[in-house]
């Protein structure tokens, strides 16, 4: 017997019309929704012809012939009896296998047609599954299965008696075929290189490169960024193949910076064809903030100070800082792991230290982001001596002028001779020749020494004191004060050199000065460029009593400096202008005008001191304030009484300045005007009436 197929009489009956084989597949397509099952539809033969779904065979003198695609329902997939020597089992059948991932779960028959099978003739036949199956019933014209799950669906005819060489002819014929498949395997999505095969903190242009597949194949692949979606693909569905879609993988490059920073969730998205959909995320960490770096250190520095240090800070965005790299004049760079940093810097000289920071975050080639390059510049020096003081030469030799005789060689000369010039051989002669000279002075000094002298018949050695000539050579004597005349211009010196006694010289050097009031107001009054020997010397301008000092600007290799202070003293120029009348009777009074002159007086004004004398005694008589404005003043003085006979005695008066912390001047004095007392008083003038 042929298998048994139990034909499920809810789906098929006999005698069903013929104009049912004109139903189309839309109808067939709601069929399947309505079951609720299949999640994609496979065609056969039909308008929807694929050549990969059913595959025939035929035992001997059995046929299994496919006319696909079918143009009408006379065409089509067709199993059939043939002549000669057909014994039990024999079969002729088209079956379908699903792929891994899929199986069979519904399968619908639009048109169909059957001849001589499963009606008395010795053939059997109908729709098979792993399972269970189903008989062709006469005149069937379409058919509709389902409720199974099978890896594989066909149709056979099936010789089930022993011998079926006499009987009639058998045939099925399937115009067309739709499968109701299910997908049992998920999509599956990988990302193996890119930006999701990263790891850590990313920055930069990144490739973003997804791909997937599942056994109905995938419709649609996207990647989402942040909510953004960066890149899709789809493609077109076949549904006359098991593998209906074939969406090609996201491959581009995207700039992260655009998508956000810190944690950002990236996403791959699909369809396939089944309908099913999948997802996979990940967290993605975005750094595209440019790192900084901050140098700081001391610009100048002495070399005795040791190594000087410049200290280097970075800052990052959310990945941090990686680290700080630091090179010196041009050298190799050096790396300091963290966010600060201090580089050494050593010898003489100008150096330059630059530096720049990495970030945690990476591009596609490992690089980290870096920030700007940075620049300092610290000089270390050796450190200078810079000396100030009022020199001058003491001691200096006497010379005088004198005639000597020389003796000149003989020798050629150019002589004139008629008017030309020739040369004529001079015998040796002796000369008359004016010179300088000048000797050292010498003085008489008391000193001891050691002498051998015969004590009780012995040598001893004794000390012994007695007056020697000793030659005084002219030297410098340096003072730290010097008093100069009120309007006079002066000269100051001094040295400039290392700390170690090196001479620096064609080095400038700048004279300050400030008026001696106690303010200390320096300002520049004169420069000089020092000597090979370091020494220098500059001209002061005429001014008040002042604090100079030498300030030394520093060079490439070398420190600032600056000098003491020297003093220098000048007494104020006091004015007695006049002071009349000059003859005066007991009892009467005088007016005198004078002055300071030279300015500078405080804001309060200056103090004058008020002097009367007689012969070579004088007493101060008072004192007058607040002289100020051009520094005029005005005072006056009266006489007591006296005996009007007595014997005119010649007075004078004089003014002097008084010291005042605020006044840059020296006290001095006026010149004395007499003034002679005594007599009568002048009568008043009578006023004569006309």
């Amino acid at each position: 017997m042929w298998p048994s197929f139990v034909p499920d009489q809810s789906l098929m009956g006999r005698g069903t019309s013929h104009v049912a084989a004109l139903l189309g597949a839309v109808a067939i397509s709601m069929v399947f929704c309505s079951m609720g099952r299949a999640d994609e539809t496979v065609w056969a033969c039909g308008a929807s012809y694929g050549t990969g779904v059913f595959a025939g065979s035929a035992s001997s003198n059995m046929s299994a012939t496919s006319s696909c695609p079918a143009v009408q329902p006379s065409q089509g997939f067709q199993v059939a009896s043939g002549s000669g020597n057909i014994a039990r089992g024999d079969t002729s059948r088209f079956q379908a296998n699903a792929p891994t991932g899929l199986q069979i779960v519904s399968a619908a028959v639009p048109s169909m047609g059957e001849y001589n099978v499963n009606t008395g003739s010795g053939y059997g036949g109908g729709f098979y599954w792993q399972g269970g199956g189903v008989e062709v019933t006469k005149y069937q014209t379409r058919a509709l299965v389902g409720g199974f799950a099978s890896p594989y669906f066909g149709f056979q005819a099936v010789c089930g008696v022993t011998r079926c060489n006499n009987a009639p002819a058998a045939e099925i014929l399937v115009a067309d075929i739709a499968l109701g498949v299910q997908e049992t395997v998920a999509p599956t999505l990988t990302a193996p290189v890119g930006l999701w095969a990263s790891s850590g903190w990313v920055r930069g242009n990144w490739r973003v490169f997804a791909w997937g597949d599942s056994p109905s194949g995938l419709c649609s692949l996207s990647v989402v960024l942040n909510g953004s979606q960066v890149g899709q693909t789809t493609s077109r569905q076949d549904v006359s193949s098991w593998h209906q879609c074939q969406a090609p993988p996201v491959d581009q490059t995207i700039d992260t910076s655009t998508y956000g920073q810190g944690a950002i969730r990236l996403a791959l998205n699909a369809s396939d064809a089944a309908g099913v959909p999948a997802s996979i995320s990940k967290t993605v960490w975005i750094d595209n903030q440019r790192p900084t770096v901050t140098l700081s250190g001391p610009s100048d520095a002495p070399s005795t100070a040791g190594t000087q240090y410049v200290s280097a800070t970075a800052a990052a965005g959310p990945s941090g800082v990686a680290g700080i790299s630091c090179a010196v004049d041009g050298g190799p760079a050096q790396g300091y792991a963290g966010s600060s940093a201090r580089v050494p810097v050593t010898g003489v000289g100008q150096h330059v230290v630059r530096c720049s920071s990495q970030n945690n975050a990476v591009g596609p080639q490992g690089n980290h982001g870096s920030s700007a390059l940075q620049s300092f510049s610290i000089k270390i020096g050796a450190p200078t001596v810079t000396a100030i003081a009022f020199s001058r030469i003491v001691d200096q030799l006497s010379c005088h002028q004198a005639r000597e005789t020389v003796r000149v060689p003989a020798g050629w000369v150019t002589a004139r001779r008629h008017g030309r010039r020739v040369r004529v051989r001079r015998p040796a002669h002796a000369k008359p020749v004016r010179v300088t000279k000048c000797h050292a002075r010498t003085v008489w000094r008391r000193r001891t020494v050691r002498v051998t002298v015969l004590r009780d018949g012995r040598r001893v050695r004794v000390q012994r004191r007695k007056i020697v000539r000793i030659i005084v050579l002219p030297h410098a004597l340096d003072r730290t004060s010097r008093r100069v005349a009120h309007g006079k211009a002066t000269t100051v010196s001094g040295w400039l050199g290392t700390y170690t006694g090196v001479a620096l010289g064609g080095q400038p050097v700048e004279i300050l000065a400030a008026a001696d009031d106690g303010r200390e107001r320096f300002s520049p009054v004169g420069a000089a460029n020092t000597a090979a020997d370091g020494s220098w010397s500059a001209q002061l301008p005429a001014g008040p009593s002042r604090l100079v000092e030498a300030a030394y600007g520093g060079g490439p290799s070398v420190q600032p400096s600056l000098s003491g202070l020297v003093h220098e003293v000048v007494p104020a120029e006091v004015k007695l202008l006049s002071v009349s009348p000059r003859r005066v009777a007991w009892g009467g009074t005088v007016r005198l005008v004078g002055q300071l002159r030279g300015g500078y007086l405080p804001s309060g004004g200056a103090l004058v001191r008020l002097r009367i004398g007689l012969g070579s005694t004088f007493t101060t008589y008072g004192v007058h304030e607040h002289v100020g404005g051009d520094g005029r003043f005005s005072t006056s003085y009266t006489f007591g009484a006296g005996d009007p006979s007595a014997y005119r005695r010649p007075f004078w008066f004089q003014v002097a300045s008084l010291p005042m912390g605020d006044y840059p001047y020296a006290p001095a004095s006026s010149r004395r005007l007499a003034v002679l007392v005594g007599g009568h008083p002048r009568p008043p003038r009578r006023r004569v009436t006309k």
